[in-house]
C-alpha cells in the first residue's frame, strides 16, 4: 500500500444517504381562496418547513389546499380555530373573503373574487429519492351552478406536472383539458375521490386509509394561544 494514500479515502467519496419515502417538493394553487388569477407556489424541496405570516396572509389557505388533495372530507381552517363551515370547497373556489349587508333589513351576502365562469387548480409534486420516482397529485374545480360546491377532476401523474404547463390555456370547456391529460403518458384521471385516494396511497405505500384520517387530525389541531405554553 502507498502510505501517502488515506486508508479510508473511499468513505469520503461515498454517495450521500438517500431519504426514504415520498416527500413534498412543490405546492401550487390557482384561484384558491384569495390566491387569485395567478399561480402561487411554495418550493419545499422535500424538507421540513415553517410557514409563518400575519393573520389573513394565507397560511391556512395553503395548508387547506394540501388537505383537499389528500383527504376526502376535510374540515378546513381548523388549525386557525375556525368554526365549522366557515370555509369550504365552495368558499375557496369562488374566493369568498367577506360578507356585506346591502339595504337595511336584508341579510348579508358573501363577496366573491370569482364567478361561475372561472376554474381552480391545486397541485402537489412529490419525489422519492431512494426510488428516483416522481408523483404529482392535482385537482381541478369548476362550477356546476352559480351557487353550491364545485365539480372536481382528480389527477395522478407518475411524473412532474405544473399548473402553467399542463392545466392552463384550455378555454372554458373542461373536456378539452380532460382530452389533453388523457393523451399524456403516465397520467390517470378520476371522477371521484375514493379511487383517486386508493391510487395515490398505493403509490406512497400507505396501506390503511385510517392513516390519512390521523394525518387530517394532526393538521386540525387547535390553535396555539400562547407559544410559551406550547413549548412547555
Amino acid at each position: 500500500m502507498n502510505r501517502s494514500e488515506p486508508l479510508f479515502a473511499a468513505l469520503d467519496e461515498a454517495a450521500p444517504t438517500l431519504r426514504p419515502g415520498f416527500r413534498m417538493q412543490r405546492v401550487e394553487v390557482l384561484n384558491w381562496g384569495t390566491f387569485h388569477k395567478q399561480i402561487w407556489g411554495l418550493d419545499l424541496g422535500g424538507n421540513n418547513a415553517l410557514l409563518t405570516g400575519d393573520i389573513g396572509s394565507g397560511k391556512s389557505t395553503f395548508v387547506d389546499a394540501v388537505t383537499a388533495l389528500l383527504v376526502p372530507r376535510a374540515n378546513f381552517n381548523k388549525a386557525a380555530g375556525a368554526a365549522t363551515g366557515e370555509r369550504s370547497l365552495e368558499t375557496y373556489f369562488f374566493g369568498r373573503y367577506k360578507s356585506e349587508r346591502g339595504e337595511p333589513g336584508l341579510s348579508s351576502k358573501p363577496v366573491s373574487l370569482r364567478g361561475a365562469d372561472s376554474y381552480s387548480v391545486l397541485l402537489c409534486r412529490f419525489f422519492n429519492e431512494a426510488l428516483a420516482q416522481h408523483v404529482t397529485l392535482a385537482q381541478v374545480f369548476w362550477a356546476k351552478a352559480p351557487q353550491g360546491p364545485p365539480a372536481r377532476l382528480f389527477v395522478i401523474a407518475d411524473g412532474q406536472l405544473s399548473i402553467k404547463e399542463h392545466f392552463a390555456g384550455f378555454g372554458a370547456d373542461i373536456n378539452t383539458l380532460r382530452k389533453r391529460l388523457r393523451a399524456m403518458p403516465q397520467v390517470e384521471l378520476f371522477e371521484t375521490f375514493p379511487p383517486y385516494g386508493s391510487a395515490y396511497r398505493h403509490r406512497f405505500g400507505i396501506e390503511n386509509e385510517q392513516a390519512m384520517d390521523l394525518f387530517h387530525q394532526t393538521i386540525s389541531m387547535k390553535s396555539v394561544g400562547n407559544l410559551t405554553d406550547f413549548v412547555r
